[in-house]
């Protein structure tokens, strides 16, 4: 299965790329009809100054940023695909075109080959006098750091499954012109049962420091009224 945004996903090679450039400045409009994307744990009390933060439903139980309240839409990229000024961009999206794939113990760094990434000139070259140039070791460090990020996300995840915090929701939302939205398929993490938890579990969860990320997700959730506004803003642009 395709990773979100990617196409056509390929390992970068001299032979392959060598004479490409990565096209630029390359915007957000890969992200346009995207209403969630990944977060990392580190990302969400970031993350929650702006979204909605919840869970996806999957075994996975990954946590994502709310964009859109529907299908397709993304209130927070326009159509020159430029994101919201000052709103936070996550990892997940500030990596594209670039990602890692590891194949037991090969890790070797990925290009999404589509629409208008790569150009043969008046771009930034992948490759200097057949040497990686720096826009690939910036990649690589970046992408090596966001894959250590979501790493760690996972026991945060694991633990809130055991612990039996994350419970399904449906968000009602009132959007311009008076109309109702629900929205469903998600978890998020149940207040009420955070403060049933005994003193051990939840002193277990803030020496992990993970306190920071549960109490911004459940904050979060005063975001869908925000992302109701968004609507209005867009359709007045």
């Amino acid at each position: 299965m395709k990773p979100l945004f990617y196409d056509n996903p390929v390992t970068i090679s001299l032979e392959r790329h060598g004479a490409l450039q990565l096209r630029a400045p390359l915007d957000f409009g890969f992200a346009r009809n995207t209403n969630a994307v990944p977060l990392t744990l580190a990302e969400i009390p970031l993350a929650a100054q702006w979204y909605p933060i919840a869970f996806s439903a999957s075994e996975g139980a990954r946590p994502v940023a709310i964009l859109g309240l529907r299908e397709g839409e993304n209130l927070f990229v326009d159509t020159k695909g430029a994101w919201r000024e000052g709103a936070y961009v996550p990892i997940y999206v500030r990596r594209y075109p670039f990602f890692l794939r590891q194949e037991d113990d090969l890790i070797t760094l990925c290009i999404d080959e589509t629409g208008d990434v790569l150009t043969p000139t008046g771009g930034a070259p992948l490759f200097v006098e057949d040497q990686p140039a720096d826009l690939l070791a910036s990649a690589m460090q970046f992408c090596r750091s966001a894959q250590a990020a979501e790493r760690a996300t996972i026991p945060f995840v694991e633990e809130l499954k055991a612990l039996e915090l994350l419970d399904g929701r449906t968000a009602m939302i009132a959007v311009p012109g008076g109309a109702q939205m629900s929205l469903s398929g998600f978890l998020t993490i149940d207040e009420a049962r955070l403060r049933a938890l005994s003193d051990e579990r939840f002193l277990e969860l803030r020496r992990r420091g993970w306190l920071s990320a549960i109490f911004s997700q459940i904050q979060s959730t005063l975001n869908w009224a925000r992302l109701a506004d968004r609507i209005g803003a867009v359709a007045a642009a």
